[in-house]
């Protein structure tokens, strides 16, 4: 992934704060900002469509340049919020990227193959982990992390301490995590199969007191 110099992202000078102030900002399909680390923080607003196509396009870990206050600044998507109802992007925080410096990433888990103990042992395949924390030179920033599964047979799993990371990549995550496991199917069937049982026991104790409570009567 690293540094793509050409995706640039320019941001108006946002002097007015408040809610109504960024009410007003998205009715005009803008988005507000704030730019913080290795300076003071600074605010803005950039168009929704562009910070959108970034994210569809790349995702919220690509670096790219900034304008803003008649700067140039490298920067990537730190935090955003939501709306709850409408899942429109309300506020973006920016992190200013220093190209020469490591940074700590968060780096999706991207699963290849089918595991061998689902397509020959009817086992599950369960992804407990779905991202690591990882630390390089944006240069050096994957897209993706790939943990190739396919000979995962049942009870077998695969750590993050078995992942072969790219050159100049740190991973930050507890080496002892699992990222992979096939496990055996079962709670469902043993559940499906045990439920008849219960139901016929039931009614055999229901009839069992009426019989004894006929008994004395007779």
């Amino acid at each position: 992934m690293g540094f793509d110099t050409s995706i640039t992202l320019e941001a108006k000078p946002r002097t007015e704060k408040g809610k109504n102030a960024s009410r007003r900002l998205r009715a005009a399909g803008m988005v507000p900002v704030t730019v913080y680390g290795s300076g003071d923080a600074a605010t803005g607003a950039v168009s929704k469509r562009e910070i959108a196509t970034i994210l569809r396009k790349h995702g919220r870990n690509q670096i790219f340049t900034l304008k803003i206050n008649g700067e140039a600044t490298t920067v990537k998507i730190a935090e955003m919020q939501f709306d709850p109802l409408r899942g429109s992007l309300l506020h973006a925080d920016l992190m200013r990227i220093s190209l020469t410096e490591k940074t700590e990433f968060d780096v999706s888990v991207h699963v290849t193959g089918e595991p061998e103990g689902v397509r020959l042992q009817g086992g599950l395949l369960d992804l407990p982990l779905h991202s690591l924390r990882v630390r390089c030179l944006p240069r050096d920033l994957p897209s993706a992390i790939e943990v190739d599964v396919a000979a995962l047979k049942i009870g077998n799993n695969l750590r993050v301490r078995d992942l072969q990371l790219p050159e100049g990549v740190e991973v930050l995550t507890d080496p002892d995590v699992v990222l992979a496991n096939v496990i055996a199917p079962k709670a469902e069937e043993e559940v499906t199969a045990a439920a008849p049982a219960e139901a016929v026991a039931e009614p055999e104790v229901i009839k069992k007191g009426k019989q004894e409570e006929k008994g004395p009567e007779k």
